[in-house]
């Protein structure tokens, strides 16, 4: 027998419904008034805001390939780009929407220990952290 003709078949208007709150679940525009109300600050991001291309060592740009998940700075620091990419998000201008270069060196040190704690963690956790280019033995 067929499955389908089993089945209790869910009126039109419950049908509606879930389409609608499957809809609204999995839109964008939803996901940014949620965020803007649950959140006490809720910025968007310029498209020019190349946080995984900035060094503030340098104070420069440099184009780095997407498997690039490890990198050295100008100064010889190493950072996970995903890590360095959220802490540039945090240090962003909220009167400018640009890069706070000052709020990068003072608030920096904090968020590289930090880095390496979870970086530390992971691997000692043995973790596996897909493309993440942290390696674990």
């Amino acid at each position: 027998m067929n499955g389908k003709k089993n089945r209790k078949a869910l009126p039109e208007s419950i049908h509606l419904k879930k389409v609608k709150q499957s809809i609204k679940n999995r839109c964008p525009g939803y996901f940014q008034s949620q965020a803007k109300w649950k959140f006490r600050i809720y910025v968007e991001v310029p498209n020019d805001y190349k946080a995984s291309q900035y060094d503030h060592t340098s104070d420069t740009y440099i184009k780095k390939s997407l498997s690039q998940r490890m990198y050295r700075l100008q100064d010889g620091t190493m950072v996970q780009r995903d890590l360095y990419s959220s802490f540039l998000l945090y240090c962003i201008d909220l009167n400018t929407n640009k890069i706070d270069k000052n709020k990068c060196i003072h608030e920096f040190e904090k968020q590289y220990k930090n880095q390496n704690e979870t970086i530390e963690y992971i691997q000692m956790n043995q973790i596996k952290v897909m493309n993440s280019g942290i390696r674990v033995n």
